[in-house]
């Protein structure tokens, strides 16, 4: 973790290799300062990868002036879909279509009426934890 903007306050370079129960490894990095922009997820197989770029198209739509409520709101362009394959033998995947405003019924859902949340707690807690841990090792 690295603050590369003279006089910044927050870690603007990251890299985190983290080893998970299961055996596997994820590599997870960001760079607010770099020239070009990287791929938003890069996932490797031993017998396939999956490639997509770009952030969720539903923050431009919605800056843009539509409404979750709009028929296609949140289903991108197939210029925006994931690549998956090997090398030379890589096809377009359609991006499933985001939908903001579910995830905020559900968390009107769990307030209002004791349904259960859309992301556990504790899965949100185990986060925190880990990004504290990487933050303590590192200073």
């Amino acid at each position: 973790m690295a603050t590369r903007v003279p006089g910044g306050n927050a870690d603007d370079d990251t890299f985190v290799s983290l080893h998970h129960g299961s055996g596997v490894r994820s590599h997870l990095w960001m760079n607010g300062t770099a020239a070009q922009v990287g791929p938003r997820f890069h996932v490797l197989g031993s017998e396939s990868g999956y490639t997509k770029w770009g952030l969720d198209g539903q923050e431009a739509t919605l800056a843009a002036g539509a409404l979750p409520t709009d028929a296609g709101f949140g289903i991108e362009h197939e210029s925006a879909w994931g690549m998956l394959g090997l090398d030379g033998a890589q096809h377009a995947v359609p991006t499933e279509p985001g939908d903001y405003a579910a995830f905020y019924r559900g968390v009107a859902d769990s307030l209002l009426r004791g349904a259960p949340a859309p992301v556990d707690p504790e899965d949100s807690l185990r986060v925190v934890g880990i990004i504290e841990r990487i933050f303590r090792q590192t200073r």
